[in-house]
């Protein structure tokens, strides 16, 4: 007789239960990569005014050339055996006037002359005058001045006279007679004088190798901004209010950091004069502000763990939610539980909303695998709202960090000192939005911020 051995083998199989093939409870995990994007920096130009007083640079010429000597020879041989020994010195505070790039000033001088005459006898002069040049000037290639100075004329404030044993003989004529053959090499030693003692080159390389420094734009967001200066300029001299003014403008390129402050090696290299007619003084850089992947699952949690969504007999409930990038696009990863337990995920490319300053994922849906998986098991999801719901979570507002970040600019620019001596000032005039984009750490909102730098050097 044969047994029916089917309940038996039932009963065998309910001992092991791990045996049984459960369905999969978790879509496919979707990658976690980023696009290696390489954002060119933006080319500015930051303007150096150079504002030189003219009441300060004829107090610091007075000073220097107080007590010394402005010519001297002890040669009757020299300036072509002339028989001519002369020395003069400063007696009274010199005077300028500069129009353009020509300087009119006028030099009041303390004479000692002695000429020699025939048998070997000489004749000793003493008085003062006051010789009134004209010097036309340029800046050479490296930084330098050229100069070329004439005498236009000379008035005496004391007249000269000879000294003898009978008495001081007046001597007018000898003394103009050495004085206008002197002209010319009084006016050279001057030339030789300004070239020797006068140079832009220690200002402007100065300032060049300050703006290499990189600069904390705002601490909160740890954003610090590196300046590479490629090229330089500078408009031509004027004058105005009593000052010598021209604009050196640096072409540089802008980058930003995040984080520790940025290396950099410094670029000691001063290129050569280039001459422009005028310097633009807008300045641009590309700033950014980010939504970190923590702040952002914080906000989607606040509106969706705990809800529950429902289609027909079923539901399900948001347990947690997990972000992170997926080259250009966010990863939503969404855990449930009810009648669907484990992970979902939704994909969408952020962008950024101008009106409402805020970021959202519009295009947000079921990844690819997800759709496919949730076909098998649980197509009933795709008839809730749960998808319209996370739409509304993954919406990041923005307009307090812009606010924020460009309050904190505008304050480092009111008075920022790159070092004692070297000052950025500036406003910032706008800033727009230029891209969104998924970094390894946030979604991140490129900003380009347009306004006017100055740096302001001291001594110049």
């Amino acid at each position: 007789m044969k047994k029916n051995i089917a309940p038996l083998l039932l009963s065998i199989v309910s001992l092991f239960p791990f045996c049984k093939t459960a369905a999969p409870t978790n879509a496919p995990k979707p990658a976690e990569q980023y696009n290696t994007e390489v954002e060119q920096p933006l080319v500015s130009t930051l303007t150096i005014p150079v504002n030189i007083s003219v009441d300060d640079l004829v107090r610091s010429l007075n000073a220097r050339l107080s007590g010394r000597a402005l010519y001297e020879d002890y040669s009757y041989t020299d300036n072509g055996n002339d028989g001519l020994m002369m020395n003069a010195w400063k007696s009274q505070d010199i005077t300028l006037f500069f129009s353009g790039n020509t300087i009119k000033y006028r030099i009041p001088l303390k004479l000692w002359i002695k000429k020699e005459l025939l048998l070997g006898a000489a004749a000793e002069v003493e008085g003062e005058l006051a010789l009134n040049f004209k010097t036309t000037f340029s800046i050479n290639a490296d930084w330098t001045l050229s100069t070329q100075t004439e005498v236009e004329y000379h008035e005496w404030i004391s007249r000269p006279y000879l000294k003898t044993g009978l008495g001081n003989i007046s001597v007018e004529t000898i003394a103009n007679l050495g004085l206008n053959r002197s002209k010319r090499t009084l006016s050279q030693t001057l030339d030789q004088y300004v070239s020797q003692q006068i140079s832009l080159r220690p200002y402007v390389q100065e300032a060049w190798t300050a703006l290499q420094e990189p600069i904390l734009m705002d601490s909160l967001y740890q954003m610090w901004v590196k300046t590479t200066p490629t090229g330089i300029a500078m408009t031509p001299i004027t004058t105005y209010n009593n000052a010598i003014r021209a604009k050196i403008a640096v072409d540089c390129l802008n980058d930003v950091n995040f984080g520790q402050k940025p290396y950099f090696r410094e670029n000691s290299t001063l290129p050569n004069l280039r001459l422009i007619s005028e310097a633009p003084d807008d300045y641009q850089v590309r700033i950014a502000t980010d939504v970190p992947f923590p702040e952002a699952e914080r906000l989607a949690k606040n509106m969706m763990i705990g809800q529950v969504f429902e289609s027909g007999k079923n539901k399900v409930k948001v347990e947690d939610i997990q972000l992170w990038g997926n080259n250009d696009k966010v990863v939503v990863n969404s855990r449930l539980s009810g009648s669907f337990n484990g992970n979902i995920y939704f994909i969408g490319r952020p962008e950024f909303n101008p009106q409402k300053n805020q970021i959202e994922v519009k295009d947000l849906d079921f990844q690819v695998d997800t759709k496919n998986f949730l076909f098998r098991t649980a197509s009933w999801i795709f008839q809730g709202t749960i998808k319209n719901q996370m739409k509304k979570a993954m919406t990041f507002p923005l307009d307090e960090n812009i606010k924020a970040l460009k309050a904190s600019v505008q304050e480092s620019l009111n008075y920022y000192e790159i070092q004692p001596g070297i000052v950025l000032t500036g406003t910032v005039d706008s800033v727009t939005v230029e891209n969104t984009r998924v970094t390894p750490t946030s979604i991140r909102v490129n900003l380009f911020s347009k306004g006017k730098v100055n740096v302001d050097v001291k001594g110049l």
